[in-house]
C-alpha cells in the first residue's frame, strides 16, 4: 500500500513538473506568436500606408439625399370619437439639441523638430489612465504614447503618420472596443462613437490627428473607413450598409462612403466640391457599418429615467442622439431596452388582457392617436429627426413616422401581431395583419392582408385611411419578425 502511495506521489510530482514546463512553454509560444502577429500587423499597415500614398484619386462629393421631399401635414385631420378610453399620461422630457459636429482644428504647419513625431518615452509614473463615460458605461484603458502630430495633410504626411501609429501599442484601445461590443452590445455605430471619443482624448484639439487615428482604429476593427483629404484639413469617410440622409457622400470602388466629422460649411457646398482619397482597400477584411440596433445597450449603471409609468434608458437616448438620419426600417426594427419593454408590459398588459385582439389593437391605436402632442420635426427641432421607440417618451411632441414606429412596436411586442409600415409621400402609417377577417382599407404584402391603422389620423378606427393619400403612391416597409 505504501509503495502505491509513494508511486502516486512520484507520478503526481512528475505530472506537476510537466504541467509547469508545459505552462512555461505555452507562455513562451504565446509571446512569440503575439510578437509574430504584431510584426505581421505592422507589415500590413506599412504596405497599406505606402499604397495609400501611391493611389490617391480625386472624387466629387454628392449632395445629401432627402428621404421624403414632400412636407408633412402641419395640422392633422380628425374624426370625432365619442368614446375615448382612459390613457396613460405622458410627461415628456425637455428636447435635446441637435448633435453638433465638432469644428475642425487644423494642425499647425510651422516647422517642428525632426524627432517630434516619435513616440515619447514617458516615465512609468506618467503612464496613466484614460477614462471617459459613453452610453452609460465607463471606458478606461492605459494611456500609451502616440506620435505627437502629423505635420501636414499631404498624402506622404498621413502615410508616414499611419506607419508610426502601427508601431505604437494601440491594442488597449482595440481591446476596449471589443469588450464594449461583447459585454455591452455596442453596435457598429456605437463602436464608431467610441473610437471617435478615444481619438479626441488621445489628440485633444488636433482634428487631423483625430481623423487619422479614428480611421486607423476602425480598419483594425474590421470596419471600412478611409481618410478624406480636404483643402484645409482631413476628415473621415465611412462605408455604411444602409442609406443615410442629410450627409454628403461619394461612391468609391463600388461602395458608398459618407463624409463625417468635417467642417459643416465644407460639406454643404454645391455638388461639385471635390476632395482626395485612396481607392486602395485595407488588406484585412473590412465591412461597412451596420446601423441596425439588433440588441439594446447593456449599461453597467442602468441609468433610467422614470417617466410616469414608462421607463426609458438614458444610455439608449444618448446613442440615439448621435444617429444620422437613416431609413425608417432601421428605427422600426431597433430593439428597445429591456427596462422600457418591461415597463410597457406592466402598464398595458392589465388593460389588454380581457380584450379581444380587435379591441386591443383599437385601444393601442387610440392611445397613440390621443396620447401625444403632434409637431413636425422642423417645428420641434429645426431639422429632420425620426424617433426610435423610446424617444417618443423623451421628447414633448412627435409626428407621423414616430407614432407609426411606436404603434408598430406596441402591437408586435404586446399582441404578437405582424405589422408593416405604409409609406406615402409626406406621411407614414401602419397596417396590421389579423388572424381574422377585419373590414376596412387593406393592402396585400407577401400573400398576407394587412389592414390600415393610422396612429396620426386622430379618431380614425381600424381600416380607415387618411384622406388625400391614394393607393398608387403608397409603398410597404416590411418589419422583421422577432
Amino acid at each position: 500500500m505504501k509503495r502505491i502511495i509513494f508511486l502516486s506521489l512520484v507520478l503526481f510530482g512528475i505530472a506537476q513538473l510537466h504541467a509547469q514546463n508545459f505552462e512555461d512553454a505555452f507562455n513562451v509560444f504565446a509571446n512569440q506568436n503575439q510578437q509574430q502577429f504584431n510584426r505581421f500587423a505592422d507589415s500590413i499597415n506599412r504596405q497599406f500606408a505606402e499604397a495609400m500614398e501611391a493611389n490617391m484619386k480625386t472624387f466629387s462629393g454628392e449632395q445629401p439625399k432627402v428621404r421624403d421631399s414632400k412636407p408633412k401635414p402641419v395640422k392633422l385631420p380628425e374624426i370625432k370619437k365619442d368614446d375615448i378610453p382612459e390613457l396613460p399620461i405622458q410627461e415628456p422630457q425637455k428636447p435635446m439639441p441637435e448633435p453638433q459636429q465638432p469644428e475642425p482644428q487644423p494642425t499647425p504647419t510651422e516647422e517642428v523638430p525632426a524627432n517630434a513625431d516619435e513616440p515619447a518615452s514617458l516615465p512609468a509614473e506618467q503612464l496613466n489612465w484614460m477614462e471617459f463615460k459613453l452610453f452609460g458605461d465607463n471606458i478606461r484603458y492605459a494611456k500609451k504614447p502616440f506620435p505627437s502630430r502629423i505635420g501636414g495633410i499631404a498624402p506622404k504626411d498621413v502615410s508616414a503618420f499611419w506607419i508610426r501609429l502601427s508601431e505604437c501599442d494601440y491594442e488597449p484601445l482595440l481591446q476596449s472596443c471589443r469588450t464594449a461590443r461583447a459585454d455591452r452590445d455596442f453596435n457598429d455605430w456605437a463602436i464608431y462613437q467610441l473610437v471617435l471619443e478615444m481619438a479626441r482624448k488621445t489628440y485633444p484639439r488636433q482634428y487631423n490627428e483625430q481623423a487619422v487615428l479614428a480611421v486607423f482604429l476602425l480598419n483594425q476593427l474590421g470596419l471600412e473607413a478611409k481618410v478624406g483629404f480636404g483643402n484645409s484639413h482631413l476628415f473621415c469617410l465611412l462605408a455604411v450598409e444602409q442609406q443615410l440622409y442629410g450627409l454628403s457622400f461619394a461612391d468609391i470602388a463600388k461602395k458608398r462612403y459618407y463624409l463625417l466629422e468635417v467642417d459643416s460649411n465644407y460639406l454643404n457646398r454645391d455638388v461639385s466640391f471635390s476632395f482626395r482619397t485612396y481607392d486602395t482597400p485595407f488588406p484585412e477584411p473590412t465591412k461597412g457599418l451596420d446601423m441596425n440596433i439588433s440588441k439594446p445597450l447593456k449599461s453597467s449603471e442602468f441609468p433610467d429615467i422614470i417617466d410616469s409609468a414608462i421607463n426609458i434608458s438614458t444610455s439608449m437616448i444618448e446613442l440615439f442622439s448621435t444617429y444620422p438620419q437613416v431609413d425608417i426600417a432601421v428605427y422600426a426594427n431597433a430593439r428597445p431596452s429591456n427596462v422600457f419593454c418591461q415597463s410597457l408590459e406592466q402598464v398595458f398588459k392589465p388593460l389588454l388582457q380581457t380584450q379581444s385582439t380587435l379591441e386591443a389593437v383599437d385601444f393601442l391605436l387610440t392611445y397613440v392617436q390621443y396620447g401625444f402632442d403632434y409637431a413636425t420635426d422642423n417645428d420641434q427641432f429645426g431639422y429632420e429627426k425620426p424617433f426610435f421607440c423610446e424617444e417618443n417618451y423623451y421628447y414633448p411632441q412627435n409626428d407621423c413616422e414616430d407614432r407609426s414606429v411606436l404603434f408598430a412596436f406596441l402591437v408586435r411586442h404586446l399582441l404578437r401581431l405582424d405589422v408593416v409600415l405604409v409609406d406615402y409621400p409626406g406621411h407614414i402609417a401602419t397596417a396590421v395583419h389579423f388572424n381574422e377577417n377585419v373590414p376596412g382599407t387593406a393592402i396585400m404584402h407577401n400573400g398576407k392582408r394587412y389592414v390600415i391603422c393610422d396612429p396620426t389620423y386622430i379618431g380614425a378606427s381600424i381600416g380607415t385611411e387618411m384622406p388625400g393619400f391614394v393607393t398608387e403612391d403608397r409603398t410597404v416597409i416590411p418589419i422583421k419578425g422577432w
